[in-house]
């Protein structure tokens, strides 16, 4: 197999943004070219000094797994490589011989008990992103009785580092979305009502159980079903009115809609709401396309709406949960701030952000929506 190239090796971190294997594959070429035997990339949290992910390549030089592992859970907190790498700006490359003398090695448990042991020796590591209290380190570690990592290393290093910082960057991200898009498929899948994800052409994106068997059933008038992927329902002034709430709940300026339906002897009540993107997300705006939340409740089968599971279907905090609720059973803003202990201002702050992101424009709207998903 032909050498990797800077360029080639650059390639593969940007693939392995969205593939772990080729971010693997990339400081494995790394590996090779700086004749090293081990590379350890790693996320330390700073605030509790958890290592929440790591990938390496113990068992290509006799290892084992168990062997990385060890060193997160008993050695990282103590490694004097690791504060070496972090007085450095980011990016920078750490050689420990240019901050260890061979004594100060020879003392330290880390090298002593840990890279000795496993025949390791000579460092070269980074910072290659800090964020929040997230520190990405990446370290590639040569054989004992092998050279030290020289300047021409280094330079290398420092060649690819620009684009390695900006693919970790992306990486991190991506990752952060990618578990928070898991766990919120994992809370839909808990909730007791139908909950469907569409865009603006009625596309379904996701349903949850409920749902899936609601919209199996055998079409009738009135109900709900999903035809060459597109949710539907009849007849067709019920139709006009779904494509309505939709292209409306994934408007620019978003609004929520409730219809209700007749499926035999049951009344469903099927509400539509938009799904904005949260904050912390905006910078991935350009690549969400709008979307509606679907939430399917039978008309008087559930009079009671938790204020978990309503904080949960219209993505409120606990605080503005509270709010909407207790505007529901009929209170006032003012109350409701006396019961918090908090100014009248702030309380309008909080129906501000609920009236934002449930698409609602008067407290009349909210009301009717909460009273929706209660099955009301």
């Amino acid at each position: 197999m032909p050498a990797h190239t800077a360029q080639s090796i650059t390639g593969l971190f940007y693939d392995g943004v969205l593939q772990p294997h080729a971010w693997c594959a990339a400081l494995d070429a790394m590996n090779t070219h700086l004749q090293a035997s081990i590379f350890h990339g790693f996320t330390l949290d700073e605030r509790g000094g958890e290592v929440p992910e790591s990938v390496g390549n113990p068992e290509q030089f006799g290892l084992e797994a168990r062997h990385m592992a060890d060193y997160e859970t008993h050695y990282a907190a103590h490694d004097r490589r690791l504060s070496a790498t972090v007085s450095l700006a980011p990016g920078t490359v750490m050689l420990d011989h240019e901050h260890f003398s061979p004594r100060e090695m020879q003392r330290n448990p880390v090298y002593a008990d840990w890279l000795v042991g496993l025949g390791l020796q000579h460092t070269a590591g980074m910072v290659v992103r800090h964020e929040g209290s997230a520190r990405d380190f990446i370290s590639f570690m040569r054989p004992k009785g092998a050279k030290p990592f020289s300047g021409d290393d280094k330079r290398f290093i420092d060649l690819l580092m620009p684009d390695i910082a900006r693919a970790s960057r992306l990486r991190a991200r991506m990752l952060t979305l990618a578990r928070s898009a898991a766990l919120g498929m994992a809370a839909l899948e808990g909730l007791p009502h139908g909950i469907a994800v569409v865009d603006a052409q009625c596309r379904v994106r996701h349903a949850n159980g409920v749902a899936e068997r609601l919209f199996a059933q055998p079409a009738a008038a009135g109900a709900l079903s999903v035809r060459h992927g597109r949710l539907q329902c009849s007849p067709a002034p019920a139709q006009e009115r779904l494509q309505q709430l939709v292209r409306g709940a994934c408007a620019s300026l978003p609004a929520a809609g409730v219809l209700a339906l007749t499926e035999g002897p049951r009344r469903l009540v099927v509400t539509v709401l938009p799904m904005p993107m949260p904050l912390s997300y905006a910078w991935a705006s350009g690549l969400q396309q709008p979307a509606a939340l679907i939430v399917v409740t039978s008309r008087g089968a559930d009079p009671s709406l938790s204020p978990r599971l309503a904080g949960d279907i219209l993505g409120l905090s606990p605080t503005e949960t509270r709010l909407a609720l207790l505007l529901a059973d009929g209170k006032t803003i003012k109350e409701f701030a006396a019961a918090e202990g908090i100014s009248w201002h702030t309380a309008r702050t909080h129906l501000k952000n609920v009236m934002r992101k449930t698409g609602c424009h008067r407290q009349l709207e909210l009301v009717a929506l909460l009273q929706s998903l209660s099955g009301g």
